[in-house]
């Protein structure tokens, strides 16, 4: 089975990642951890997608890729911008012909709330294959 992770650094993101690897566990898989930034040069309005968004998502990305890692999983990792996480998450998983995306059910929040809002849904309504949308207890949360 081919599994994409989307992450983006969230403790909803890290649970997917958990979850991801007890179905990887489970039998002959590959993992791909995605992390998307907004490419705001797409934008009008915005500037090009900023170091410190880069260097967030590379973060994101490597502290999942260690967790897998350390469960005795070797994922793939891909850092990509798109004009929304959403987008870049979906155009992922049709290029990739993935079964399955494992995606926390919230991202950041604030300002990093609005690069990654309403992600879930807009994947869940519009991927190409399954979606696990993976929660977190309230009392985890």
């Amino acid at each position: 089975m081919k599994i994409l992770v989307p992450v983006d650094g969230s403790g909803y993101s890290m649970k997917a990642v958990e979850t991801a690897i007890e179905m990887a566990k489970a039998g002959p898989s590959e993992v791909m951890l995605l992390s998307v930034i907004l490419n705001t040069s797409a934008l009008e309005w915005g500037p090009p997608v900023s170091d410190k968004l880069r260097t967030l998502c590379e973060d994101a990305l490597s502290k999942a890729k260690t967790l897998m890692q350390e469960k005795g999983i070797t994922p793939h990792t891909m850092l990509s911008t798109g004009i929304s996480p959403a987008d870049g998450i979906i155009r992922t998983a049709k290029e990739g012909n993935f079964d399955m995306i494992v995606i926390g059910s919230r991202g950041l929040t604030g300002l990093k709330k609005f690069l990654l809002g309403g992600t879930a849904s807009k994947v869940v309504t519009y991927a190409p294959c399954s979606v696990l949308v993976v929660k977190i207890p309230e009392a985890e949360s």
